[in-house]
């Protein structure tokens, strides 16, 4: 499995980075009674949202990682940031990338999903 690029940023943005853990509950309402919930996997998927500042090289950096090393579809290695433990992450949606404010700097946006 591939991993993070050493040449890119190895943390995120602090103001810029979200967790945001999938519900695993499936809820099924009962014509009498409380609603009955079950698990719906062992391990759910959890949603990270996060952002980097690179440079134009970085950004070329990121995309050949993205389309031709994973791509675009294939999990990568990664360190969790939240628990700093490894990681398998996978793309959501292709990186965007916003100017940001400075010549060739990039404030890019990642959607990652961290895999159980």
């Amino acid at each position: 499995m591939a991993s993070w690029p050493a040449g890119l940023p190895q943390r995120p943005l602090a103001d810029g980075f979200t967790e945001a853990p999938q519900s695993n509950v499936v809820r099924s309402d009962m014509d009498v009674g409380p609603a009955k919930m079950r698990r719906r996997y062992t391990a759910a998927v959890r949603v990270y949202s996060m952002e980097l500042l690179l440079t134009t090289s970085q950004v070329a950096t990121l995309e050949t990682f993205y389309r031709t090393t994973l791509a675009e579809v294939d999990p990568f290695d990664w360190t969790d940031h939240r628990t700093g433990s490894a990681a398998s992450y996978r793309f959501r949606s292709p990186p965007a990338y916003t100017e940001a404010g400075a010549p060739d700097y990039w404030r890019t946006t990642l959607d990652l999903e961290v895999l159980p």
